[in-house]
């Protein structure tokens, strides 16, 4: 079963260019169907009938898992016995009678400004991690980045001149990069990160990563994620999570009166509908000048 996973991961990654994330949630989903249906001794995917994969619906849901969770399982079943349909004649697809749970769209959490300057004061700036690391979160929070687009940035992709930096993916599937304003506070903090920190990180002259761990090389998601748990630890903000910083930024966007198309524009969302979910529904928060000393 192990195999045809692999077979099938590696289709949509090579073929139709679903990314990296994708194609890990796909993964790690799918290891988890398989292990369920040897459970109950299902040991081919063309055996398996909707019956059974209704049969693990079920045991999500008695295991409290959120809507959102399972409907990215079962995309990924559908999409993957959809595929497995086209290879084998005859093989009917179980999931053709299946339907998403509801998700609401409420709009996410997200910082006020003192929020965010607690969790900037964490942060010990005679370090050069410290230098790395305020440059980051600065540069997610003001400009509402995804954290894999953080991570990927090179040297290159900074414009000091232009107050820009340019970001978003590499594929057409996955639509055009984008170039978002820099604000002076940002600017400040990446060129003392690129002048004193990240030399001191750096142990390969040609290294073009912008943000690098501790042995010098490209900071991942999960490295990102650590260092942001950490902050927000010490900051006591214990519901704080790698995509709380780019909600904030577009709920504050919102809030203080831009257009819901500009939001998208800025946040590289392929459909206006997914941007309305910030819409603000209650008075304006405080401005983000704290921040910006």
């Amino acid at each position: 079963m192990e195999d045809l996973i692999a077979t099938f991961i590696e289709q949509i990654g090579k073929q139709q260019g679903a990314s990296a994330n994708t194609c890990g949630a796909y993964t790690t989903d799918l290891r988890q169907l398989g292990i369920f249906l040897q459970s109950v001794d299902i040991a081919r995917w063309t055996d398996v009938g909707s019956e059974h994969l209704v049969a693990f619906l079920i045991r999500l849901r008695e295991q409290r898992y959120a809507p959102t969770s399972v409907a990215r399982k079962l995309a990924a079943m559908k999409s993957f016995f959809h595929w497995l349909a086209e290879q084998n004649d005859g093989f009917v697809d179980p999931t053709t009678s299946l339907n998403a749970p509801r998700v609401d769209r409420d709009i996410p959490q997200a910082l006020n400004s003192d929020e965010v300057t607690q969790l900037m004061n964490r942060i010990n700036e005679s370090a050069p991690i410290g230098l790395r690391d305020r440059a980051m979160l600065r540069l997610l929070y003001t400009t509402g980045m995804r954290v894999t687009e953080i991570v990927s940035l090179n040297l290159g992709d900074i414009d000091f001149e232009r107050k820009s930096v340019l970001c978003g993916a590499q594929s057409a599937r996955h639509g055009r990069r984008r170039s978002l304003p820099l604000d002076d506070a940002t600017i400040r903090s990446l060129r003392t990160y690129l002048q004193v920190g990240r030399p001191t990180l750096v142990q390969q002259a040609d290294e073009a990563s912008l943000f690098v761990n501790h042995h010098g090389t490209r900071l991942t998601r999960q490295g990102f994620w650590l260092i942001l748990k950490g902050y927000a630890r010490l900051a006591g903000l214990t519901k704080l999570t790698p995509h709380t910083l780019r909600h904030s930024f577009a709920v504050n966007l919102l809030q203080h009166g831009a257009e819901l198309r500009t939001v998208q524009e800025l946040l590289g969302h392929a459909s206006i509908s997914t941007t309305q979910m910030y819409r603000p529904n209650r008075a304006p928060s405080r401005s983000r000048t704290a921040v910006n000393a």
